[in-house]
């Protein structure tokens, strides 16, 4: 059997790192951060499908667009937010994950903003992916 640690306790192994149990502050009962925002990205994924279903088999359409460049950068936020709530967790690294959340609803609402400019303005956003998409081949094509 192989030795892992040679020491017993943990103090032992990580020196005055590890938090005394009674010393660590209990976060606030939040009902919104436990099943509620399981519930929230459950539905928020379960939106997406027939979203990109309806792209993917009907092509184009103004409000489907509209849709979906308000709700994947809302689903994307949501992913993002719980790992930087697992990684980056404000007891251990409070001003780390204060900036990283402020950069991540600034990036999202950028996002969103970015969706709403293509939609509007541009070809939306199923074209747009459509266009990145076979850019590679039209360019093969102009060249033979």
């Amino acid at each position: 059997r192989p030795l892992l640690f040679k020491a017993s306790s943990p103090r032992a192994l990580f020196g005055d790192e590890v938090p005394n149990p009674a010393t660590v502050p209990m976060p606030e009962a939040n009902r919104l951060k436990g099943s509620y925002h399981w519930m929230n990205e459950r539905a928020v994924s379960l939106i997406s499908l027939p979203l990109l279903a309806t792209a993917f088999i009907y092509g184009a359409h103004p409000i489907n667009d509209m849709l979906m460049g308000i709700v994947l950068p809302v689903q994307v936020y949501m992913s993002f937010d719980q790992v930087l709530t697992d990684y980056f967790h404000a007891r251990r690294w409070p001003i780390v994950s204060r900036v990283l959340k402020y950069a991540l609803v600034g990036m999202a609402g950028l996002a969103i903003f970015g969706a709403w400019r293509i939609n509007t303005t541009d070809v939306g956003i199923t074209n747009y992916c459509s266009r990145l998409w076979n850019a590679n081949r039209k360019k093969e094509k102009e060249e033979q």
